[in-house]
């Protein structure tokens, strides 16, 4: 499934930005775009205007350039989900 393979790929780069992600999957901006904020309305993504980006997924080419690009960034969990056994 589409959606779930865009969230694994920004899950490893950290950050892509919708042209990287509709260019990488082959399909069109719109199609990308709707994905994105698909993951964006779940909350496991956050959009950035391009030079922006905070984690490790953007370089030079991605972020750095002088097209100013919207990018999106994977939003990591600081605090783990915790599971608590029921109690008999």
């Amino acid at each position: 499934m589409l959606l779930g393979e865009i969230r694994d790929y920004l899950q490893q780069r950290g950050s892509a930005s919708l042209t990287e992600v509709a260019t990488h999957f082959d399909i069109a901006a719109d199609t990308a775009r709707f994905a994105l904020h698909y993951w964006q309305r779940k909350g496991k993504i956050r959009e950035q205007a391009a030079g922006t980006c905070s984690s490790g997924g953007c370089g030079s080419n991605s972020c750095g350039g002088t097209k100013a690009a919207t990018h999106y960034e994977w939003v990591k969990r600081d605090v783990p989900l915790h599971w608590f056994p029921a109690r008999s």
